[in-house]
């Protein structure tokens, strides 16, 4: 009896959990998403000038960065490859492309940026290579 008890409960919980109605704003997303996985992009290049520095540039467009200064790339960029410094970020003109320019230590390989990148650009992802110069 107490078990029959305890799995129509279970049952009311899970069909009261999964009827749940998703919000307006669910159901837009996935037409901006595609709008958005359009336009974004980015390229990225580094040099290795002086030891222990690799110096970074990471030219960014589409709505992923516009507006925010690259702060959601910045806050992947530490996350990924932890020390960052001389970080600069600047917008070219009103279109909304962006240019990152940056400093990470050597231990962390160049990948950490392409990471970093594809992170930050969420939902959309964009996947960068970055090559050296």
């Amino acid at each position: 009896m107490k078990f029959s008890i305890l799995i129509a409960v279970a049952s009311a919980i899970g069909t009261h959990t999964v009827t749940a109605a998703p919000t307006a704003e669910l159901v837009n997303d996935p037409i901006n998403n595609l709008q958005a996985r359009e336009n974004n992009g980015a390229g990225c290049h580094y040099r290795s000038p002086v030891a222990p520095w690799r110096e970074f540039t990471v030219l960014t467009w589409g709505p992923w960065t516009r507006g925010n200064y690259g702060r959601g790339l910045l806050d992947n960029l530490r996350g990924q490859c932890g020390l960052i410094t001389d970080w600069e970020f600047e917008y070219n003109g009103s279109n909304g492309n962006g240019r990152a320019t940056f400093k990470t230590d050597l231990v962390h390989p160049a990948e950490c940026v392409k990471n970093a990148v594809w992170l930050a650009s969420g939902p959309t992802n964009v996947d960068v290579f970055c090559h050296h110069v």
